[in-house]
């Protein structure tokens, strides 16, 4: 961050932010002029609903100079990346997405090339938001990274679950499941019949 270190609290936000550590692992905010433009990179309270996020703007969409935001465990080790919360990753800046959005999600298994990428849905600026359930591609990696392709300004992102199974699907996910085993158990009985 510009300035000493700064610790999030889920009440302020940080501007120019360089680079993130937590819990052993780094992110970093890369663009193509460095670090000075206070509105490309922020950590924290960034959209009031009282929680810590990470969002940037991407160079792409004309309001940041992100080309790059990539994130590493600090002593080098391999880790599972299962899901995080998408905030927003849309081309109108503090608004709804058009569609058209290009944001990737790459993996890496060796910590500097991509061993796969992921095209992330539009989503609209703030909350609510969508989360990303990522499948065993991102297991064993060594580094994740977002990049952005075309006109997209602003990108968010919150709670990562690392090393750590993702969340329980949401209820009409749990729903469709049900129903889903109800069809197979009525297939069995009139098999049996």
């Amino acid at each position: 961050m510009s300035g000493p270190n700064q610790t999030t609290n889920n009440v302020v936000s940080w501007d120019d932010v360089d680079y993130y550590d937590e819990g052993g692992f780094r992110l970093d905010f890369i663009g193509n002029t460095g670090v000075g433009d206070a509105f490309s990179a922020n950590i924290g309270n960034y959209y009031g609903a009282g929680n810590d996020v990470v969002h940037g703007h991407w160079l792409t969409g004309g309001l940041g100079n992100l080309t790059l935001i990539k994130v590493t465990k600090i002593d080098g080790t391999a880790f599972d990346l299962n899901c995080f919360v998408l905030t927003s990753n849309t081309a109108v800046g503090g608004g709804p997405a058009l569609g058209s959005e290009q944001a990737f999600i790459h993996a890496s298994a060796n910590g500097t090339t991509s061993s796969f990428s992921q095209l992330l849905p539009p989503e609209n600026w703030g909350f609510p938001a969508t989360q990303i359930f990522l499948g065993s591609q991102f297991d064993g990696i060594k580094a994740f990274w977002f990049v952005a392709n075309n006109d997209v300004d602003c990108f968010g992102m919150d709670n990562f679950f690392i090393d750590e199974p993702a969340p329980i699907p949401e209820p009409a996910s749990l729903k469709l499941l049900g129903l889903g085993l109800a069809g197979l158990r009525l297939a069995r009985r009139r098999k049996a019949s």
